[in-house]
């Protein structure tokens, strides 16, 4: 017998809404990544929205809506045609599908297709998508795909009772939250637990680059450390996550520089890097000693930005198991063979004192060149420095820079960018060293530009060192008594602005995303064997104190279970109704033999029959557990209650 329609439009109803959710999640998932354009997300979302307002008027068969995904498979061939990338074309063909489930005829099948396409869509979302929000619809779809399968087998196990068809009831929400938790529980622990294999690189997330201007091999002046950009480009922390090393750390790596791209020849208008013919290929998997002095060990996640540069600190000792094919050239610079697509993660030893280990070869002739440098900065050198050794005048020279106008919003001559710097004697730092590294050249001491990052941002929250874009820096390297000597002009206020209205929401933010990055995204096998030691050693550690805590548990389980059979055994005795109500018999002329029941003994003296057999009745409902059972102030007060009347 088929079911009444009015139970199955109820049940039709709340599987159409599961399922739609266990799709939008699936949806919502890949919307957080930006290699899906949002007209291809956005239109199975708007025809979810239509079909929950408009509910059955808006639907198409199943040949009809079999077209829609004929026609995305079609379109998504057009697209590898067209140089789409393989996986980003199945994910809008997904979408597309997605769309033409949401207008079908709402079947078993049709709901089936939903649950697996939003399935589908959420595994092309850990591929295509690193951002810690996937957590939300991931949790989300456990939720609704819990719930969207107990309502189909409720549906598929209806069953015909006497002339009535009967649904399984749908289980309750604090049922269900507790089977997701658990199974969200388990998977973390299968997660972390089970060994990672040679093909989980191939689904690390991708994301795309970020966008750096002046970290290139040609910038003019003006485009370089002008945005005030507060993404975060680096995430450093120590390797040793303990209070100790976290302290060392930030006492010896936060006011550090962070050595980008070194420009040596002077266009004019901006720098050029100087083609080092000596290079050096360090392949993927080596590492890169540079000196064997002992440091700290700490670990960099490089988000996916434009350049190639591997930006390392002042006193840099080692690079360790280089994640790509690294080149090292004679002016410190360091870079992979092409930027990666991904974040990548670099392991580095670095000297607990600020200086420069890498051993950079003597000044080229690009260094020396003063054949563009403006008039008006040689007059200016000349009569700013004063007499004395070319160290002596140069000193004169930072200190009148330092004492000018740090500022971005300051515009800058396409034409003669310096003479306008020098007479408006403010600017950005690409300025001033600029106009340092060429008044060294004046005075006579080889000098280059050199891009990179400055200081940076710790956060409390998670004790890490945060690098962010508003943090990018020129400085100047001049080469005296044969090295190279780092100098910086720009005025101190430049290291004293913060651009961020709520700095620690911005805090836990950020420490939430490395916590996604390091154990989810980037959690390797050597990642899951380390924390697999390191528990069995806090576990060895605390091996003694674990057995005392069972044993004083155990303990603590026998005494309280003691405690509660002495308290029951003494409230029972303490409420021994029986004794007193015996006395009361007694008192009106009734002996009643032990055991025997107060429905088998005549009325009492003095008491009403319709009084006493409502007293029997609520008796024996307290007695049988009906009602609540009665202590002795109740017996006390329902025995006062009975009184003689007349019948």
């Amino acid at each position: 017998m088929m079911p009444p329609e009015s139970s199955l439009a109820v049940l039709d109803a709340r599987t159409e809404h599961l399922t739609l959710a266990v799709l939008l999640c699936g949806v919502a998932s890949l919307a957080l990544s930006d290699f899906v354009a949002p007209i291809y997300w956005s239109l199975p979302v708007v025809a979810a929205l239509l079909r929950l307002w408009r509910g059955s008027s808006m639907q198409l068969t199943e040949m009809q809506a079999s077209f829609i995904g004929w026609a995305g498979f079609l379109w998504v061939a057009i697209e590898i045609l067209f140089g789409r990338a393989l996986v980003v074309a199945f994910t809008d063909f997904l979408l597309i599908l997605a769309l033409a489930v949401v207008v079908e005829l709402p079947t078993v099948r049709n709901h089936l297709h939903r649950m697996l396409v939003g399935l589908f869509l959420l595994l092309a979302a850990a591929v295509l998508t690193d951002s810690v929000l996937y957590v939300f619809p991931l949790l989300a779809m456990a939720w609704f795909l819990y719930r969207a399968s107990g309502c189909l087998y409720a549906a598929g196990l209806a069953v015909d009772a006497g002339g009535a068809t009967v649904n399984l009831p749908a289980t309750s929400l604090r049922k269900d939250l507790y089977a997701v938790l658990l199974v969200a529980v388990i998977a973390a622990l299968l997660f972390t637990l089970l060994p990672r294999f040679e093909f989980h690189s191939l689904l690390s997330a991708r994301q795309p680059h970020l966008a750096s201007s002046g970290f290139s091999d040609s910038v003019r002046l003006g485009d370089f450390g002008r945005q005030v950009d507060t993404t975060v480009v680096m995430r450093v922390e120590p390797l040793e996550r303990n209070k100790a090393s976290v302290n060392q750390f930030k006492q010896y790596l936060l006011k550090r520089y962070w050595r980008g791209v070194a420009l040596s020849h002077f266009t004019g208008v901006g720098w050029r890097r100087t083609k080092e013919k000596h290079h050096q290929l360090f392949l993927k998997g080596r590492d890169i000693a540079i000196s064997a002095a002992s440091g700290m060990s700490v670990v960099l996640y490089r988000e996916a930005i434009s350049h190639a540069y591997i930006l390392w600190p002042d006193g840099l000792l080692a690079l360790h198991t280089l994640p790509g094919n690294v080149e090292m050239d004679g002016l410190g610079v360091l870079q992979f063979e092409r930027a990666p697509d991904r974040r990548e993660r670099l392991y580095m030893d670095v000297a607990m004192q600020s200086h420069q280990q890498l051993e950079m070869r003597p000044p080229l002739s690009d260094e020396s060149d003063k054949s563009h440098i403006p008039n008006k900065l040689s007059a200016w050198v000349t009569a700013t420095a004063g007499r004395g050794t070319a160290v002596e005048k140069l000193a004169r020279v930072i200190d009148t820079l330092k004492g000018w106008r740090y500022d971005l919003n300051t515009s800058v001559d396409s034409v003669h960018p310096l003479a306008y710097f020098l007479t408006n004697k403010r600017g950005h730092c690409e300025l001033y060293a600029t106009t340092l590294a060429l008044a060294a050249r004046t005075l006579g001491l080889p000098s280059r530009v050199v891009n990179g990052y400055a200081r940076g941002e710790w956060n409390e929250a998670g004790g890490f060192l945060m690098i962010r874009q508003l943090h990018a820096h020129s400085w100047v390297e001049v080469w005296l008594d044969d090295h190279w000597q780092r100098m910086d002009a720009t005025p101190a206020d430049h290291y004293q602005s913060s651009y961020l209205n709520f700095p620690r929401l911005d805090q836990l933010w950020e420490s939430a995303k490395l916590s996604w990055y390091r154990y989810v995204l980037e959690f390797s096998g050597a990642d899951r064997m380390g924390l697999l030691q390191q528990l069995w050693h806090s576990l060895k550690q605390l091996a003694p104190w674990l057995g005392l805590c069972l044993v004083l548990s155990i303990i603590l389980i026998v005494v309280v279970k003691q405690i509660k059979r002495i308290w029951r055994c003494w409230k029972q005795q303490k409420n021994q109704l029986w004794p007193l109500l015996d006395r009361w018999l007694l008192a009106h002329g009734i002996k009643r033999a032990q055991s025997q029941p107060l429905r088998t003994l005549p009325l009492p003296q003095d008491v009403g029959k319709s009084q006493w057999l409502a007293f029997v009745r609520a008796w024996e409902q307290q007695a049988y557990g009906v009602d609540l059972p009665w202590l002795k102030r109740d017996l006390k007060l329902h025995l006062k209650q009975l009184r003689p009347r007349k019948e």
